[in-house]
């Protein structure tokens, strides 16, 4: 069993206490990872903020609390999944509805955020880039938070201004323009 080392330390400069293990500031935590949607539901913001204090300290933890709120967040945005569906059929569920990019980034949560739990070997280099120490890791660290957060704009936020703007226009207009989606004419601009 390895022990950690742990530190404690007075900040000169702005006179409060940090704790540290094993060389990483662990208190008070540098959270990297990006703030929660706005548009995001308390139960999902709640595991990805988690996912968000718990990262500095534990890559491996904060890679499945994120898998975590993926898998909230897309079960709100499909309730009604065939039975005993697993993540990855939800995300595929979801790929018409997403860009293709977003797909594949919450594909990467998914299959990071496994293997984070349930071992990696070292054929996996994305998974062994993302839990070492090293420069890309807290690349991949970010995407993986984006991705949540882009669903959410894609999925809800974006829908929601369109779904606003729609309702503003003169209802004369909104009929004129469904009038003209039935029956387009074609070469006319």
């Amino acid at each position: 069993m390895v022990m950690s080392e742990w530190r404690a330390a007075h900040c000169q400069g702005c006179d409060q206490k940090t704790l540290w293990r094993d060389g990483v500031n662990v208190y008070p935590q540098a959270v990297s990872a990006p703030a929660p949607h706005p548009d995001m539901t308390a139960d999902v913001r709640d595991v990805y903020e988690e996912a968000r204090r718990v990262l500095p300290i534990s890559r491996r933890a904060g890679a499945a609390l994120a898998r975590a709120a993926l898998e909230k967040q897309v079960k709100l945005l499909d309730p009604d999944p065939p039975k005993n569906s697993r993540l990855d059929d939800l995300i595929a569920r979801l790929t018409s509805k997403v860009s293709t990019g977003l797909s594949e980034r919450l594909d990467i949560i998914r299959h990071v955020g496994n293997k984070a739990l349930h071992g990696v070997d070292d054929s996996d280099e994305l998974v062994v880039l993302y839990l070492e120490d090293s420069q890309g890791a807290d690349e991949i660290a970010e995407l993986l938070f984006d991705a949540i957060n882009d669903l959410i704009d894609e999925l809800v936020t974006r829908p929601a201004r369109t779904r606003d703007a729609w309702g503003k226009l003169p209802e004369g207009v909104r009929e004129a323009i469904e009038k003209k989606r039935q029956n387009p004419r074609t070469g006319d601009s």
